[in-house]
């Protein structure tokens, strides 16, 4: 799969305008991984970057300026066009970044039925709260540079991928948003780049939370931990401890749930540290 990435990458032709170039890396992404749109010029710019139906800032970086392009697990395939206007100029330049399905494993889990289909009503407003908070957080863009690098939050193997599809207690449930890592009870979580810390607390299904803001739109998660070591508004440098593995919420057992949002779109961790240069598993 990445030789052929890396063939589309060589065939993909920059679009042109002035003395810039946009270029996609990679110019073809499965559905649920992430690409970064570079605009290459004389000296760093900032404009703005409309793709999927929304728009964000792209952000000057040396000479030209950059933006993290992603797309959800429920996002359909096909080709989707990307348009780039720079401030003080009129035009929009235009390249388009191909998206293709993916095929998914599927894994089935038996767990207590109150954390597969709760029905107790403080429960299910617990729930609704949570959520409305995460969403919230979820659609602030701050300002800041793309991370140099996106690593591992641990060293440990992986037990369940990216968009696995699952089947809770006999019942299809959304696909894996995250990747689970087989960590020991107490193992150190590390930041997978330098950011804020915007959530630290207790979550019906994701049990003990950290919730990072990278800037940009970008949020990774560290859920089901056993210890936070970190605070609200903490500022972290990258691999700082924030926490330890545990088995809190929705779990079966110690593990690590590590997680990616981009402008609220559930994205591969997995493809932003292969893409930014992170360490492979």
């Amino acid at each position: 799969m990445k030789t052929v990435l890396f063939l589309v990458i060589c065939l993909f032709l920059p679009v042109l305008a002035g003395a810039g170039q946009l270029t996609l890396e990679p110019a073809v992404i499965a559905v649920g991984e992430v690409a970064l749109l570079r605009w290459s010029d004389r000296e760093a710019v900032a404009g703005e970057v409309e793709f999927n139906g929304r728009s964000f800032p792209l952000v000057m970086a040396g000479q030209g300026g950059q933006a993290l392009l992603g797309t959800d697990l429920d996002t359909a395939a096909g080709s989707y066009p990307v348009r780039v206007r720079l401030d003080g100029s009129e035009a929009v330049v235009e390249g388009r970044l191909q998206v293709v399905s993916a095929q998914r494993a599927e894994e089935r889990l038996t767990l207590p039925e109150g954390m597969v289909s709760p029905k107790d009503p403080a429960v299910l407003q617990r729930i609704a709260r949570e959520q409305k908070l995460l969403k919230e957080i979820f659609a602030r863009q701050t300002a800041g540079p793309i991370p140099a690098t996106f690593q591992l939050p641990v060293a440990d193997p992986i037990g369940s991928p990216f968009g696995l599809r699952r089947i809770l207690n006999g019942k299809p449930r959304s696909p894996h948003a995250g990747v689970d890592f087989r960590s020991p009870l107490g193992t150190p979580v590390k930041a997978s780049a330098a950011g804020r810390v915007v959530y630290a607390g207790d979550l019906y299904y994701t049990g003990l939370t950290v919730v990072v803001d990278h800037g940009g739109g970008l949020f990774s998660l560290y859920c089901h931990l056993d210890r936070i070591t970190c605070a609200v508004d903490q500022l972290l440098g990258p691999a700082e401890v924030l926490g330890q593995v545990g088995s809190t919420g929705r779990s079966t057992g110690p593990h690590l749930h590590w997680g990616v949002k981009l402008r609220g779109d559930r994205v591969d961790p997995l493809a932003l540290t292969s893409l930014l240069g992170g360490k492979k598993p």
